[in-house]
């Protein structure tokens, strides 16, 4: 099955995610996720960092990196909280 922006936004919705459901979308759900991150809307850019830290990898850091220089605030403070989530997992790649 190929992962659209769709199925990440489906995962993500609500106000309480599964993110476990939500990390079976792997590897190929990381570019919709930086897309989703690099929005506007602020709880979706949220969750798609939370999100990219729990698949992990090289990309995930990338996307996380790349959301710390976002214009909003709170996005870049969640970028922090992912990068250190990421790094104690020892999901970094």
């Amino acid at each position: 099955m190929a992962v659209t922006i769709q199925h990440v936004r489906q995962r993500l919705s609500g106000a309480e995610v599964d993110y476990e459901y939500a990390a079976e979308l792997g590897d190929a759900a990381l570019p919709h996720l930086a897309e989703l991150a690099a929005r506007a809307d602020t709880v979706l850019a949220c969750k798609a960092l939370y999100l990219a830290s729990l698949i992990g990898g090289p990309r995930s850091t990338e996307i996380i990196a790349a959301a710390a220089d976002h214009e909003d605030p709170i996005i870049r403070i969640a970028a922090s909280a992912a990068l250190r989530n990421l790094r104690q997992a020892g999901r970094t790649g």
